[in-house]
């Protein structure tokens, strides 16, 4: 599927509110469990999210509508979100996580035309990209993190499950 904006945009209103059914009644058992030594936490997951919601997604598409080429994107600290949100309550983060998507589409709408969608940046590590690639990036960026908290949830199960473990893969799932 090619992207678009009329397709893309509904899936991004949508995570939020997604991240919010999923984790906002469940207790630090599930929100703060690692798949395994250093990976992420359902919190840290959605901490990162956050992060990159704030200093990426929209911050690149101005730089590629305003600059194009001439400027190299700044590189993003994929961990930063951790610390900068510590001692943030997880239903205080989803909260702050939705509310800066919210201003993110309004500023996507407002600035966004499917003329521009070829329009290139820079990033500092693939080289040239297109709008396009960036803005359908940010789309599996959310559902590449939603999968990650189900796949640390669903191990938190791995043996609980018993014989059923043979059914489900993703508790076995690398």
């Amino acid at each position: 599927m090619d992207y678009s904006l009329g397709v893309a945009t509904p899936l991004l209103r949508q995570t939020p509110l997604v991240l919010s059914a999923m984790l906002s009644q469940l207790s630090d058992e599930w929100t703060h469990a690692r798949e395994e030594p250093g990976s992420w936490t359902p919190f840290e997951v959605v901490g990162h999210m956050a992060y990159v919601e704030e200093n990426d997604w929209m911050h690149r598409t101005q730089i590629i509508l305003e600059h194009g080429t001439e400027c190299v994107f700044d590189p993003i600290d994929r961990e930063a979100g951790f610390e900068r949100y510590t001692g943030m309550t997880l239903n205080d983060l989803l909260e702050h996580f939705a509310s800066t998507r919210g201003s993110n589409l309004v500023l996507l709408d407002s600035l966004v035309q499917p003329e521009n969608l070829d329009r290139r940046g820079v990033h500092p590590e693939f080289g040239e990209v297109r709008l396009d690639q960036l803005l359908a990036t940010w789309v599996v960026h959310d559902l590449n993190h939603l999968g990650q908290i189900v796949k640390t949830m669903a191990k938190q199960y791995h043996e609980a499950v018993g014989p059923w473990r043979a059914y489900l893969p993703i508790v076995d799932s690398p």
